[in-house]
């Protein structure tokens, strides 16, 4: 992609003939922002455009362009893009819209387009794009006047989007330096950009604006590999279901599980944030800081109600507050009254204040902050005031500075600055090494949770997930029934389990009438548990269809006759073929589940399990394959974590048996490829072990 965000040449395809009256012309935006390479208005009805001889068609252009831009209504692009194809230009910028991201003959046309571009190794931007930009050459294909910005980042903008190229003074930090509308993304697409951005020396952060996704999985690999170098930070939209639909309208993507993003994320090291607010929040973190290399957080303010503000955060955003560095408390208090007291935070008001040596007070208590190994990164909530009254709290970055000088480290320092005129000294901090000014002491907090985000997806840990010696040939047969009926049910699913070495409870299976389940109950051991089987039940409960607690026959055939009139009652017209019995386990209930995503793969799921699932919703997810401490970490996120560890003199779960069935049905994921999805619910869990009491597994 280097000759989109560099080229020479320029064919500027749809442009139109009059300027300067509030009409959109690429070429003149282009100019003015400016840009020094050669530009080709093409206009048929034209001699002119903005000081450049216009040519009636791309074929007359004196050379074969880098780049050509394509700005016209939908119907007349597939002949100009042609024209192209005939020139040998080999890039193109399409800004039309009313493609997939209108109608059925929007997705026609669309697909025309791409499949000449196949065909002749031509690569696209959009359609329905605002196309390029790159402050490093001045460069823009947008038909937005935008002014110049004074200064930029090195943030590379991916986006779904144009808006955000025109609001980056709203949304980057310091303007973009770089930025694609992927929009449509008919062809260039995250993947794409992202392995541009990895080795542009240009780019030090990668911001994604994202709706949708295509080609997930080479998405991750991607990633995976970019985040050990450089940090990505994505605000993914579309999480409501009203915004989903919205975004399939807006560019034609599949938004897809919110969930499941949150689990491609974590998996690699990519930071994601919920709004625009943050987005920009974080930026700014990553620009200003390195890496924060542990959680630990010392605070110097001169207000106790901002620094228990800190705190909070700080519990809100899984940092905590570090140990106060061993003789700090009586370097800050020598020559200070007895009740002055010194802890984390520092409250360095009334030291500064009573000693006369406000900065000298700051500087020193930054300082020992610093150097200490125990603290990874510090807040400074400090004043910033112009009054001659005030003078001693004007402007300590020089204070910073020394600070940051006697440490010779370059651990984030995050500061609010506030009071009346504290909007003129934040740059005079963010010149210096590793320090930023945030708006408030939890965006303070916030901006190093984002560093340390950083370390932790740059030092992330390798996977080893096991293998398992299985029957292939019985795997081969179950599966194989399996697809031809398009699930496996009851019996069958508990034998692909047990396969994989995942136990289930003892059950038998028979027919509707009484005499045959009589027979069926045996050969189990009381108490056992009553269940309707069948493709109309795949939601027992709500026929009434399970029945637990039976100690003996008598009971067995009470609850037989109460189900069989249960069944009546909803619907007459269904009939009861098959019961299941099961023996009963005791213990917590918990679901299990993989389910095939189209952008990612297989995806396993851990929670809550039981007739509850669904209000609950205590669910943990991840992306297999999965390894022993993916596991435990699943478990860990659930809400009913505390529960399985054993409170009110309860034992905890097995945790070990527990898992491994993860890890299990994580191998069983990789060896079945094609399966669609799995439940085990409820998987009922004691300290005597995992036992699956209902499955189905459907392809």
């Amino acid at each position: 992609m280097h000759r989109f965000f560099n080229p020479q040449s320029i064919a500027v395809i749809g442009v139109p003939a009059r300027t300067g009256d509030g009409s959109f012309n690429n070429v003149e935006t282009m100019v003015r922002y400016g840009y020094k390479g050669k530009v080709y208005p093409v206009n048929p009805k034209a001699t002119e455009i903005y000081g450049r001889k216009a040519y009636p068609s791309v074929l007359d252009i004196p050379e074969t362009a880098d780049l050509a831009i394509i700005s016209v209504g939908r119907d007349r692009v597939f002949p100009l893009f042609e024209e192209c194809v005939r020139t040998g230009i080999k890039r193109v910028v399409i800004i039309s819209q009313g493609f997939a991201d209108a109608d059925q003959r929007g997705k026609e046309l669309q697909d025309q387009i791409v499949n000449l571009a196949r065909e002749n190794g031509v690569r696209i931007v959009g359609p329905n794009t605002m196309g390029l930009l790159n402050n490093y050459a001045r460069f823009t294909t947008g038909f937005v006047d935008l002014p110049v910005p004074e200064r930029f980042s090195p943030v590379s903008l991916i986006a779904q989007t144009g808006y955000i190229q025109v609001a980056s003074v709203d949304h980057a930090y310091r303007s973009w330096g770089k930025a694609v509308d992927i929009g449509n993304s008919c062809d260039i697409h995250f993947v794409d950009a992202l392995e541009y951005f990895a080795d542009d020396p240009e780019t030090k952060v990668i911001a994604v604006h994202m709706e949708g996704m295509k080609r997930g999985a080479k998405f991750l690999e991607i990633a995976s590999k970019v985040t050990v170098k450089k940090p990505i930070v994505v605000l993914k939209t579309g999480r409501t279901g009203a915004g989903a639909k919205a975004a399939l309208s807006h560019t034609g993507s599949l938004v897809g599980e919110d969930s499941v993003f949150d689990a491609a994320f974590d998996r690699t090291g990519i930071i994601r944030v919920r709004d625009t607010a943050d987005w920009r929040l974080a930026i700014k973190a990553l620009i200003c800081f390195d890496e924060m290399a542990g959680p630990r957080v010392g605070i110097v303010t001169v207000t106790g109600a901002g620094g228990i503000m800190a705190i909070d955060a700080c519990e809100r955003q899984g940092l905590a507050l570090a140990e106060l560095p061993a003789g700090l408390s009586e370097t800050l208090r020598e020559g200070m009254p007895e009740w002055i007291h010194v802890g984390n935070p520092i409250d360095i008001w009334p030291i500064g204040m009573i000693g006369g040596d406000y900065p000298g007070a700051v500087g020193r208590a930054l300082t020992g902050l610093l150097q200490s190994p125990d603290v990874d990164g510090a807040v400074l909530i400090i004043p910033a005031m112009n009054s001659p009254l005030h003078q001693n709290m004007a402007d300590l970055s020089p204070v910073v500075a020394e600070a940051r000088r006697k440490t010779g480290n370059r651990k984030p320092v995050a500061a609010f600055l506030y009071a009346d005129e504290h909007k003129e000294f934040p740059d005079r901090y963010e010149a210096l090494d590793g320090v930023a000014s945030f708006d408030s002491p939890e965006e303070c907090v916030r901006g190093l949770a984002v560093a340390y985000k950083n370390y932790q997806g740059r030092n992330r840990r390798g996977r080893s997930p096991k293998q398992y010696p299985i029957d292939t040939t019985a795997v081969e047969t179950l599966a194989g029934e399996g697809r031809r009926e398009g699930a496996l049910l009851g019996d069958s699913a508990f034998l692909l389990l047990e396969v994989f070495g995942i136990p289930c409870v003892k059950s038998r299976y028979s027919g509707g009438t009484w005499d045959e389940l009589e027979q069926a109950a045996a050969g189990l051991a009381w108490p056992v548990v009553l269940k309707l089987a069948g493709s109309p039940f795949l939601h027992k409960s709500e026929w009434g269809g399970v029945i637990t607690g039976i100690r003996d026959i008598d009971a067995l055939k009470a609850a037989w006759e109460t189900m069989t009139q249960s069944v009546r009652r909803r619907d007459p017209s269904v009939k009861i073929e098959t019961f299941q019995l099961q023996e009963q386990a005791s213990g917590k209930e918990l679901l299990l589940g993989l389910k095939w995503d189209p952008q990612f793969g297989h995806v396993i799921a851990c929670g809550m399990g039981g007739i509850y699932t669904e209000v609950y919703r205590d669910i943990s997810r991840a992306i297999v394959p999965i390894d022993g401490i993916d596991a435990e970490t699943m478990l860990r996120e659930l809400t009913m974590f505390p529960i399985l560890t054993g409170v009110r003199g309860e034992k905890a779960v097995d945790m070990e048996s527990l898992v491994d069935i993860l890890e299990r049905l994580s191998f069983l994921a990789a060896t079945i490829p094609d399966l669609s999805e799995l439940d085990v619910n409820p998987l009922i869990v004691s300290d005597q072990g995992c036992r699956a009491v209902d499955a189905r597994i459907l392809w």
